[in-house]
């Protein structure tokens, strides 16, 4: 017997009821036959949103690294950290808006739509911190440096 899953379902809730159902349906079997579950394809998603979460950790860490010791400032660390968790909250709340489920392929896209805003946090960052030591204050470097990198960073 196969299981098919709907559209409109995800693997999850279908998977759950079959395996928690398993025990009744072989109890319910003529002697000599047997039945088994030969593919749940929930282990593999399961496995790729924890690769996918790995991927993430790591590049959290290599970003905070990578800036710390390139700019020196914790300060400077602090905008492209704040931009990472801002941007999966986005990402998962406008999936969830549009009906979408999460598939590999999206988990996929997640992480390098946030590799791309975290390069653009990192690049107006060192952008701000430049003019801030040209002499320019925090706030002004700021309206400078962002003013100047809208055009570049939205394309």
């Amino acid at each position: 017997m196969g299981v098919w899953i709907l559209p409109t379902r995800t693997r999850w809730t279908s998977s759950v009821p079959c395996a928690t159902l398993m025990p009744q349906i072989r109890a319910g079997l003529p002697s000599g036959m047997r039945a088994d579950v030969a593919y749940d394809s929930t282990v593999y998603i399961d496995s790729a949103i924890h690769d996918v979460i790995k991927t993430l950790t790591e590049t959290l860490a290599i970003v905070i690294i990578v800036i710390f010791l390139f700019l020196g400032s914790v300060r400077a660390v602090f905008i492209p950290v704040i931009a990472i968790p801002i941007s999966l909250i986005g990402a998962c709340a406008l999936m969830a808006m549009a009906g979408f489920t999460l598939t590999f392929s999206r988990c996929m896209a997640i992480v390098l739509s946030v590799g791309l805003v975290v390069d653009d946090a990192i690049v107006v960052v060192e952008n701000i911190e430049r003019h801030m030591h040209n002499g320019e204050t925090p706030f002004h470097a700021a309206i400078h440096g962002a003013r100047e990198l809208v055009g570049p960073s939205l394309r």
